[in-house]
């Protein structure tokens, strides 16, 4: 077999494995589309069909009307808008301070916050649950936005400290001799050098916040501040699931995430690969 032939076998090879993993990184969206079409009678005669009995959009409208949608997703706004704006500002500071200022144990503080990565977040829910809870801050916006924060510091800091890494120290130092303060360099300096980065990291932030459960669930449970995701899930009855309304609601839940994402799907590309190349 020449080089040529090898070569063309191995692409085509490359692309049957991306269209396979394509497919089955596109089918669930797509099932949960056509789900929320059919009715329920039609789901349970051909799960996996196309609604050959009719298109529907009682689902929509059910769900609108059972969630209350308005509230959840002003909570949902709220909620996730301040977990975000708090959790990048938390790591902006945080990756300032062990990439940037000389202080005695800055690595060992870098390396515990890197550490917490590798915490699964069901191992410390209990403890979460029972701080909030003395806190006085159960079923209440302030306690799902500390939590948001303080579970998206570790990747965030990660995230941001290889980005300041690149910076040179000099043009640090030398904003210092011009006067410039911590605050001055950080947010006229690095920030805007680190802009691409930002944008990534608040991209992924949003898509994450907006589309947890599990803190949302615990710490806000069945209070009137419950998040859009929460709602979604209380669509299930206990001893039966409509599985098209369960999936108007997913819809509905989801809209928000792929408008931001073909929206900034650019900013999202060249953020993830920000600095690789410096």
């Amino acid at each position: 077999m020449s080089r040529r032939t090898t070569a063309r076998l191995g692409r085509y090879l490359l692309t049957f494995a991306l269209v396979v993993v394509a497919v089955a990184a596109i089918y669930p969206l797509l099932f949960t589309v056509i789900s929320s079409l059919k009715t329920q009678y039609g789901f349970a005669e051909d799960p996996l069909g196309l609604p050959t009995a009719g298109v529907t959009l009682e689902n929509y409208v059910e769900a609108f009307r059972r969630m209350d949608m308005p509230r959840l997703l002003l909570n949902s706004l709220i909620t996730t808008a301040g977990g975000l704006v708090l959790s990048v500002l938390a790591a902006l500071l945080v990756a300032y301070a062990v990439t940037k200022l000389r202080f005695r144990g800055g690595k060992a503080v870098f390396l515990l916050i890197i550490i917490t990565l590798t915490i699964p977040s069901q191992a410390i829910i209990y403890p979460l649950y029972q701080t909030v809870l003395d806190l006085g801050m159960s079923g209440e916006y302030q306690g799902l936005i500390l939590a948001y924060a303080a579970f998206g510091l570790p990747l965030g800091t990660y995230q941001l400290a290889g980005y300041f890494q690149q910076v040179p120290d000099e043009l640090i130092e030398a904003a210092r001799m011009d006067g410039a303060g911590h605050f001055t360099i950080l947010f006229r300096l690095l920030v805007p050098i680190a802009t691409p980065a930002l944008a990534a990291l608040a991209i992924f932030n949003f898509v994450w916040m907006w589309n947890d459960l599990l803190l949302p669930l615990v710490i806000m449970g069945g209070s009137d501040s419950k998040t859009l995701m929460v709602g979604v899930s209380l669509l299930s009855g206990q001893y039966d699931v409509s599985v098209p309304l369960v999936s108007a609601g997913l819809i509905v839940a989801l809209l928000p995430v792929l408008i931001v994402y073909l929206v900034f799907q650019r900013q999202l590309v060249s953020g993830a690969l920000a600095g690789s190349g410096k």
